[in-house]
């Protein structure tokens, strides 16, 4: 009987062997070898540890970027306060110096120069040419204007490092930050053509709209970041977010280790003794206890309610949003449609 069972688990092996064979360089393996080996595609505890450490290393990359972003923030400030300081102290030393050698006559010269130089400015003083460069200037700024394509094109062809400079000093200026009806109408029609050219000559995938980091949707972020944007922001939330924080007894936290650590901390406060159960612990070990698990749940059912709750908040008042912000994601619904025809309603939605 030894000899049979070793014989059988030889031939046994020897199949599972060429089985095996077959799964990695059969191009179709047959499905009675596929099914064989299917378990193996079981997750294990192995494949929840990697999955954790892969984790870890993400929250770990994030927080170094971060880091060395304000890092290089602060040392593109210290540099330019360093210029400045020692600009300035050059500054002061010639103005000290220049200050010496001028006699009680150049002061007076100097005094009466600056009077004249004062008497010149002002429309009044201005010449016959000047006046000339003057309307020419107006024309063009008219034209730039009410014609949005020629401002339309130069944004985007614009670097993205001096997109969000040029916007404030120069567009933004030009239609003086919409402070009216008719030069909010006029920012509104260059947002539409901008972004329009943007999306038929830069975007070839949908998801570009968001990954890209698209200029033209930077500046209407930007410029409803002012007060209009911000007292719409806060009427449609500010009632939820009130609710959530005057709720002293709400439990959103989704962490395992931090649940664990809140539950051994309460136990010990009830009791008045030290809890015998570890206080440091794994994920895994947190998750292994009954108590954990069902606070996680309800944890997870909590940030679902709040979440629904911020959703119909905000679909509840669409008419309380900026019509500048619906318009212009009407226009890049609408223009993402044209360039997309094949696309989905959910996905131009989303």
């Amino acid at each position: 009987i030894d000899d049979v069972v070793k014989i059988q688990a030889f031939i046994r092996a020897n199949k599972a062997r060429d089985d095996y064979k077959t799964l990695i360089n059969a191009e179709n393996p047959p499905m009675a070898v596929v099914r064989k080996f299917v378990h193996l595609l079981d997750h294990s505890d192995q494949d929840f540890q990697e999955e954790l450490e892969l984790m870890r290393l993400r929250e770990e990359v994030v927080t170094n970027i971060r880091s060395n972003q304000q890092l290089e923030n602060d040392l593109n400030l210290m540099d330019i306060k360093i210029g400045l300081l020692v600009k300035n102290k050059i500054t002061l030393q010639e103005v000290v110096s220049h200050s010496k050698k001028l006699t009680k006559k150049n002061k007076t010269q100097l005094s009466d120069m600056m009077m004249m130089n004062k008497q010149r400015g002002g429309l009044k003083a201005l010449s016959k040419e000047k006046r000339v460069k003057l309307e020419a200037y107006q024309h063009l700024f008219y034209l730039l204007q009410t014609n949005p394509t020629y401002l339309a094109k130069l944004i985007f062809q614009m670097p993205q490092n001096k997109s969000t400079k040029f916007m404030d000093s120069v567009i933004f200026t030009l239609y003086n930050y919409a402070s009216n009806q008719r030069e909010e109408y006029l920012l509104l029609k260059l947002f539409k053509t901008a972004l329009q050219e943007e999306i038929k000559s830069k975007v070839d995938q949908m998801k570009e709209i968001v990954t890209g980091n698209p200029t033209v949707i930077k500046m209407v972020v930007s410029f409803h970041r002012g007060a209009r944007g911000q007292n719409a922001l806060r009427q449609i939330l500010a009632p939820v977010v009130k609710e959530i924080m005057d709720d002293k007894t709400l439990n959103i936290k989704t962490d395992p280790v931090d649940i664990y650590k809140g539950w051994v901390n309460q136990m010990e406060t009830e009791t008045g003794e030290a809890s015998k159960l570890p206080y440091d612990v794994t994920p895994e070990q947190a998750m292994a206890h009954e108590e954990v698990r069902t606070r996680l749940e309800a944890s997870i059912k909590n940030m679902k309610s709040i979440t629904d709750k911020f959703l119909s908040a905000i679909i509840v008042s669409v008419d309380k949003i900026p019509y500048g912000m619906r318009f212009i994601s009407k226009v890049l619904k609408d223009t993402l449609h044209e360039k997309f025809p094949d696309s989905t309603e959910d996905e131009l939605l989303k």
